[in-house]
């Protein structure tokens, strides 16, 4: 947050009414500097100059309404500076002489903070309970959080449990929910319902393994049983289902050791047949593919197997045929699993669901990947045939068509690429019908894939490379004019959150300004209200609502770009990215995707921060960059995050030397990248793209390569193009994590 912006928020929303008195003037002027200095210090984490700041203000105005102001704005650093005595005195004088409704629930929420930390639980959750009564949004949200916390260390544990479970009721699955049951947890305990507790634990251990909060409910769990408590061991049940989660999120050596204590503790034969199906699972994950093979051909000799899980003993057997090259064995497992219907052992409820037509579909695009391009194209052809509305019957048609591409077939292939028009796969269609036409159609061709494309797109991008190798200019960035930002905040719900956020924002307390603006983000007048939105939170350096706003709801103007493309955290970013040798803009690109610049964003899979780390890679990193182990445990915080992931696509740039293929590796590995590499290697980029064998992979290196072209030409006036034709060098020795 500038200065700038801090004094024109103090001066709208705290200078006095009335005219001044010229001999006041020189005193107000002090004062404005004063608060505004603090407000700014606050901000940036400087509890002394804010604290000094803030005893000049109140100096120059004790009285009235603006010595109210200063004496918030004291609280405040004597809070950041972990003073809180003296900051609950001096919040507690501020509050009730406070004009503005949310500055005073602002006091007197951190007055009760002040207190809770001073060793009065009790008495903060009364003064929680206060602000929670005034329903001033996110604050109100935070003091019922705050009043519950303080009940349970007050020794109210039985309220305390009643009040988490009302924030559960209200919230079940907001950001906030893991840490809320493992407090009703801890509640119920300290309330004498030890059953209960228990429950709440065990689920969360169950339901999100890989989660820190589920981690704390085993050891919680574990600390119970070992301090003499009825704790009984994890049933045969839960045991799978925790096993069964490793495996959602690909994290099968977790899935293994859970398997091997249920094994240890001899289920019945049921429960143990599907034990088995989830160890075959997870050695497939692993790579080992002759004992999951064993495994899957024991289970279908097992008469205590159930359907589902013989279905998923084809499975194994189908993806492990696949892996070791046997296209025509894994091909007819495929066409068996095409007709089967239900829930699968170790298989999410949604993948089970497309498991048919994603079988049917792998039975033919299996000897596409194989290399066998004639029998492909006809079995993708058969299969769009009689699966016309599939979820993969345009990926069967493009890969028809690649497939007579192979064979050198061009014109049977543009053929084939005519018929993915219109529909999702149209742009690219056009695009290589303009590689495969003669030289005097292309550049139509390429310009009718330029039109059809959505702007700054891979094909979009390609198209214009490739117009530009024949001479044709490519089109800037083109926006229309942007239009005025409101006057003021408006009425209504969202008007009142904007001014409140404002407020806040000018009381150096950006975070609670972006709560307030992330609760009108999510209401109805979100579209209307998005600029003023982008625009606070942007001062209040967030980046990642400004971006959704211009994402979801504005007009692609050069300000609502800029959104849409931020150059997010230029206090850490470009530094990191220059020790790293990184291209900035391809780093933002990969933050844009990973984590729409939240940092404390989490994946299924346990990736976690602004560029999603998992944290065995981090912990590599870290040990690289001779950080303490403790760090990996904080890749929610930018300081962490920036370094550590501009190091890793560092050395991935390194090893793949072209950024499409980096970016490969970054997504899917470097072992599968380099495969891939080596395979390709020589072929052309717009070529190598479309063979990465994982759709999703394909879909990410696209996107990616795509955002960065768009920043570089937004931030830096590159040319809006990709040169598609670029040979891809073969990878390099290097990072194989």
């Amino acid at each position: 947050m500038t200065r700038v912006i801090a004094a024109g928020l103090i001066l709208i929303t705290s200078t006095p009414a009335g005219g001044a008195t010229p001999s006041a003037t020189p005193r107000l002027a002090v004062w404005l500097e004063g608060v505004s200095t603090s407000a700014q210090a606050l901000a940036e984490g400087d509890a002394a100059g804010a604290e000094i700041a803030a005893r000049t203000a109140l100096a120059a105005v004790p009285g009235g309404a603006p010595g109210a102001r200063a004496e918030l704005a004291l609280g405040l650093a004597l809070r950041e500076a972990s003073r809180f005595g003296e900051a609950f005195q001096a919040l507690d004088r501020a509050a009730p002489r406070l004009a503005d409704p949310a500055l005073a629930a602002v006091a007197r929420l951190e007055s009760a903070e002040a207190l809770f930390y001073a060793g009065h639980p009790g008495a903060a959750a009364a003064r929680f309970a206060e602000v929670a009564a005034l329903g001033q949004g996110t604050l109100a949200r935070r003091a019922r959080l705050r009043e519950a916390d303080a009940l349970l260390a007050a020794g109210s544990a039985a309220r305390a449990a009643r009040a988490y479970e009302a924030l559960l009721s209200a919230e079940p699955a907001g950001p906030a929910a893991y840490g809320l049951r493992l407090s009703l947890a801890a509640a119920l305990r300290d309330a004498g319902e030890p059953a209960r507790a228990v429950t709440v634990y065990r689920a969360l251990w169950v339901e999100q393994p890989a989660d820190p909060a589920g981690r704390d409910a085993g050891r919680a769990l574990l600390a119970w049983r070992a301090a003499g408590g009825a704790v009984p061991p994890p049933t045969a049940e839960e045991r799978l289902a925790r096993a069964a989660r490793f495996l959602e999120l690909s994290l099968p050596r977790r899935a293994v050791e859970t398997l091997d204590r249920l094994a240890a503790s001899a289920p019945p034969p049921e429960p143990r047949s599907r034990g088995v199906l989830l160890r075959a699972l997870a050695l497939l994950q692993l790579g080992r593919r002759e004992q999951a093979r064993a495994l899957a051909e024991e289970l279908q000799r097992d008469p205590a197997a159930a359907p589902g899980t013989r279905a998923g003993a084809e499975l194994v057997l189908a993806r492990a045929a696949a892996r070791s090259g046997q296209v025509d064995d894994a091909a007819r497992r495929y066409r068996l699993l095409a007709r089967v219907r239900g829930d699968i052992p170790g298989v999410p409820a949604a993948q089970a669901r497309e498991l048919p037509d994603e079988a049917a579909f792998l039975s033919a695009w299996l000897y596409y990947d194989a290399g066998a391009y004639a029998k492909a194209a006809g079995l993708l052809r058969a299969f769009a045939r009689e699966h016309p509305k599939a979820r993969r019957a345009d990926d069967a048609r493009w890969f028809e068509a690649w497939s007579l591409y192979r064979l050198g077939r061009r014109d049977a292939a543009a053929r084939a690429l005519s018929r993915l028009a219109p529909g999702p796969l149209a742009a690219g269609a056009l695009y290589w019908q303009a590689r495969l036409a003669p030289k005097a159609r292309a550049p139509a061709l390429y310009r009718a894939a330029l039109r059809e494309a959505a702007p700054g797109s891979w094909y979009a991008l390609l198209a214009a490379g490739r117009l530009a190798a024949l001479g044709e200019r490519p089109a800037a960035l083109a926006s229309p004019a942007p239009g005025a930002l409101p006057d003021g905040p408006g009425h209504g719900r969202g008007g009142e959150l904007l001014s409140r956020a404002a407020r806040l924002l000018g009381a150096g307390l950006p975070a609670q300004a972006v709560a307030e603006l992330r609760a009108l983000a999510a209401t109805r007048e979100a579209r209307d209200r998005a600029a003023a939105v982008a625009q606070l939170a942007e001062a209040a350096g967030d980046a990642e609502l400004p971006f959704r706003m211009a994402r979801d709801h504005l007009a692609p103007t050069r300000r609502a770009l800029r959104w849409l493309y931020p150059r997010a955290f230029p206090g850490l970013l470009p530094a990191a990215a220059a020790q790293a040798g990184l291209d900035p803009d391809l780093y933002l690109a990969v933050m844009r995707r990973e984590s729409a610049f939240r940092p404390d964003a989490r994946s299924a899979a346990g990736a976690v921060g602004l560029v999603q780390l998992i944290p065995p890679t981090a912990e590599r990193l870290a040990l690289a960059h001779e950080l303490p182990p403790s760090a990996v445990a904080e890749l929610e915080r930018p300081e962490v995050s920036v370094p550590l992931g501009a190091a890793y696509l560092s050395l991935l740039v390194d090893r793949f030397q072209e950024r499409c293929a980096a970016l490969a590796a970054y997504n899917a590995g470097p072992a599968a990248a380099a495969a891939w590499g080596r395979a390709a290697a020589g072929e052309p980029l717009d070529v190598w793209v479309e063979d990465i064998a994982f759709r999703e992979t394909r879909r990410y290196v696209k996107a990616v390569a795509a955002d960065a072209a768009v920043y570089r030409a937004l931030w830096a006036g590159g040319p809006l193009a990709i040169d598609g034709a670029i040979p891809v060098p073969p990878p390099r020795e290097g990072v194989a994590f």
